[in-house]
């Protein structure tokens, strides 16, 4: 059993996406890859929380990732890329128990994993900004490796 929040954290984006590319139900398809990468119950209870909330919420955080991109839609950024950040944001604000730094950098050290080079640094630049509550723009660049690696 894994009682890593690393492991549930990379569980969880397994699932969104999934869920986001499939249509199939966010619950069980979570709960699936928590039973898949043998998650202890203490990680599986975070994932399901974490993974839920920041599905409950991807419009609402879509469209705060917007406000402070420049020179690019969320619907061009990859599923990856937006999944990695809802689930960032969605601990910043709903999780007291993990510190902000923690989350940003959880999801970089996850961009880094499973997104493309660029990744982490795009990623990195729009969570400080709204974990700081600066709506000013991104340069985004052209981060395009960033956003058409899964579609």
């Amino acid at each position: 059993m894994t009682s890593s929040r690393r492991k549930a954290r990379e569980a969880v984006l397994q699932g969104l996406y999934w869920s986001l590319s499939s249509g199939d139900d966010v619950e069980q398809t979570l709960g699936a890859m928590a039973e898949r990468t043998d998650l202890s119950e203490e990680a599986t209870a975070f994932a399901r929380e974490l993974g839920v909330k920041a599905w409950e919420a991807r419009d609402t955080l879509d469209a705060r990732i917007g406000e402070v991109t420049e020179n690019w839609t969320v619907d061009r950024l990859s599923r990856i890329d937006r999944i990695l950040m809802w689930m960032a944001l969605t601990e910043i604000e709903q999780f007291g128990d993990v510190p902000v730094k923690v989350s940003i950098d959880e999801a970089i050290e996850l961009a880094k994993r499973f997104s493309v080079e660029k990744a982490p640094g795009f990623i990195n630049g729009i969570l400080d900004r709204l974990a700081q509550g600066d709506l000013g723009t991104v340069q985004t660049g052209d981060v395009s490796g960033a956003t058409g690696k899964d579609g």
